[in-house]
């Protein structure tokens, strides 16, 4: 049975049991552990990203509700991890390893001017990765049926709709100047290629036609989330936070086109 979280509770005591998941055949509750194990990785290695965002704000400079953010951020995703792991050890109906180590998947902006790169990576994570993962989980949210995993998703959807907040209010505040904003501008084309890469790559953990009931989308549904999230959310987005788009939605219309022709 489900029950309301205690502050003092660890990430998965307050996950409901799942009767949906015992119905599953074998080989299939193997496919989906091993799908939620793999995020479970992904999870932490975001977490490992936002040490990295949170650090370079501290050291330029942001508002204090963006620090705010970036610094739960940390917390939020390993919690996010346990959750995962959780629901992977469910499926597979044996203990599940935590992620084992591994380097921070960070965007490389070499060539950036080194006070930019802080904010090039706030807008990559926040304004683009974790924007379209509030998508991506919500749509996952509407399909789903397993007790489990709706408990689990809506725990995820609210902390990354915080988390992209932090990329917005980053951009939006006085601590971006109007000449650094044109500077996104260029650099655009550049983060929507390296913060959708991995929404938009196959691993051979990817379910390709996916089990939505159980908060798998398949990848068709992912990449028509992503496109549809940075035409409709993302770029916009841009847009009234002053930032240049025409680079950003010439990449869009160009890799996106190119995809369907193959």
């Amino acid at each position: 049975m489900s029950r309301v979280r205690d502050a003092g509770d660890s990430p998965i005591a307050w996950l409901p049991d799942d009767p949906d998941i015992d119905a599953i055949e074998s080989p299939v509750r193997e496919l989906l552990g091993k799908q939620w194990a793999s995020r479970a990785t992904a999870e932490l290695r975001v977490a490992s990203v936002f040490t990295v965002v949170a650090r370079g704000l501290f050291e330029t400079g942001a508002a204090p509700e963006v620090l705010r953010i970036a610094a739960r951020a940390v917390s939020d995703e390993v919690r996010h991890a346990e959750i995962c792991r959780h629901l992977a050890a469910r499926y597979l109906g044996r203990p599940v390893p935590w992620p084992a180590r591994g380097p921070v998947p960070l965007p490389r902006f070499a060539s950036a001017a080194p006070a930019l790169r802080p904010t090039l990576h706030a807008v990559a994570m926040g304004c683009v990765n974790e924007t379209i993962a509030s998508a991506w989980l919500e749509a996952s949210l509407r399909e789903a049926t397993s007790p489990l995993v709706r408990a689990a998703l809506r725990e995820l959807i609210a902390d990354d709709v915080h988390h992209a907040r932090l990329g917005w209010a980053h951009v939006a505040s006085s601590f971006v100047t109007s000449e650094m904003r044109i500077e996104l501008g260029v650099w655009l084309p550049r983060i929507l290629e390296l913060a959708t890469g991995n929404w938009l790559r196959e691993s051979r953990d990817t379910i390709r036609d996916g089990l939505p009931a159980h908060g798998v989308p398949s990848f068709a549904t992912t990449r028509q989330i992503v496109e549809e999230t940075l035409l409709g959310l993302v770029v916009p987005g841009f847009e009234t936070v002053g930032v240049p788009t025409t680079p950003g939605l010439a990449w869009c219309t160009e890799h996106f086109c190119a995809r369907r022709r193959h």
